[in-house]
């Protein structure tokens, strides 16, 4: 496994402050928790990150258009040259930021957040009137010509109407619409049981995504049509399998090889995903000293020297040698650590030859909304 000197990419949450509620909340633990980085703080952590030359910076949250320095947080990044995107809701766009994003020639794009393509379907994960100041949001994006696409995540109250979100995408003018799949982490344990896809569906939904792949080959992607375009090439790959072939390491996941993350409060995390599993923190620690020796990605990183069949669910599979190991994300969120089993990237469960184990019980979700 090799390691890089420093990140290629890394995502600067900037505020823990949110103006939604989204059931999924991937930072729920620390919404509008107190301890944002200071202005001067998130600079010199930017003026490192260009002297240990990453290349990418994502700007995320929270919802970054709270914070009250984004312009000034903007200015600073393009004293150098950091290629750059932004994460938001869409719902608190300032004019004077678009404005001089439409002048940059580092931004790559500006992710926009969609669960529906009406206010009935959105706004039941996000809140009442955040779909109407979402289009208020893309009407100005559009209006200064800023380049933008969808990030959807597929769930229970959006998977009938994942056709016409692609069609309000493209009648909206996104460059792509990107499909994920629910992680179970933040607000999302407590809520998986309206939210999580039964198999059926999941079944319903992948078909779905092949066909509206198929159809629009350019513009319909994302981390869940990768996943099924991958699992279908397994099975092109696998054939009929009486015994386990040979195993591969764990490669399934760039946090702490290639990118990372830094949370509102200085926290280093190896990716969004795991928002509670920090490694270090920039107030105390250089992130280059963090990356480079820190115990926490160390520990992290021994994920990757991991076989496949070093996991329980997985010995005796026939698939270790086609499989990479799934997601961290999901074991952590369940309580069962990094090195846990990930059932929603596992291809037995794709097919049938395995059930899913997140637990369907009462109890379950509470305990879990707990952790």
């Amino acid at each position: 496994m090799k390691v890089l000197s420093a990140p290629e990419r890394v995502t600067l949450n900037l505020t823990n402050r949110c103006n939604l509620d989204c059931l999924y909340c991937a930072v729920s633990t620390t919404k509008n928790a107190p301890g944002d980085l200071a202005l001067e703080q998130w600079k010199s952590v930017i003026d490192e990150l260009a002297r240990i030359k990453v290349f990418q910076l994502a700007i995320s949250g929270g919802e970054p258009f709270l914070y009250g320095d984004l312009l000034s947080i903007l200015a600073h990044i393009h004293r150098y040259p950091f290629r750059i995107s932004i994460n938001t809701n869409a719902t608190l766009m300032d004019e004077k930021v678009l404005s001089y994003l439409s002048r940059s020639k580092r931004l790559n794009y500006i992710q926009v957040s969609l669960d529906g393509p009406n206010a009935e379907v959105h706004d039941q994960i996000r809140g009442r009137g955040s779909f109407k100041q979402l289009v208020r949001g893309i009407a100005l994006l559009r209006g200064y010509d800023i380049p933008f696409f969808y990030y959807v995540v597929v769930h229970k109250k959006n998977q009938r109407h994942i056709g016409e979100m692609v069609c309000f995408g493209r009648s909206t003018g996104a460059s792509q619409i990107a499909f994920s799949t629910l992680v179970p982490q933040g607000n999302a344990l407590a809520h998986l049981k309206e939210l999580l896809l039964p198999y059926d569906d999941q079944k319903q939904v992948e078909n779905e995504m092949r066909r509206l792949k198929n159809r629009y080959p350019h513009f319909v992607g994302g981390t869940l049509v990768q996943a099924i375009e991958w699992m279908d090439a397994i099975t092109r790959m696998a054939g009929p399998r009486n015994t386990a072939g040979g195993v591969n390491i764990v490669t399934s996941c760039g946090g702490s090889i290639s990118e990372c993350a830094i949370r509102p409060d200085g926290g280093v995390i190896p990716c969004d995903r795991l928002w509670n599993y920090t490694v270090g923190d920039v107030k105390k620690d250089s992130l280059q000293s963090i990356w480079r020796h820190g115990q926490g990605f160390k520990k992290f990183r021994e994920r990757y020297r991991r076989r496949i069949d070093s996991f329980a669910e997985c010995r005796g599979c026939a698939y270790t040698d086609l499989c990479r190991g799934g997601c961290p994300a999901t074991p952590y969120g369940l309580g069962k650590g990094i090195d846990g089993w990930d059932p929603l990237s596992c291809y037995r469960v794709f097919v049938g030859e395995k059930e899913c184990t997140i637990p369907q019980q009462d109890e379950y979700y509470e305990q879990a909304a707990a952790h």
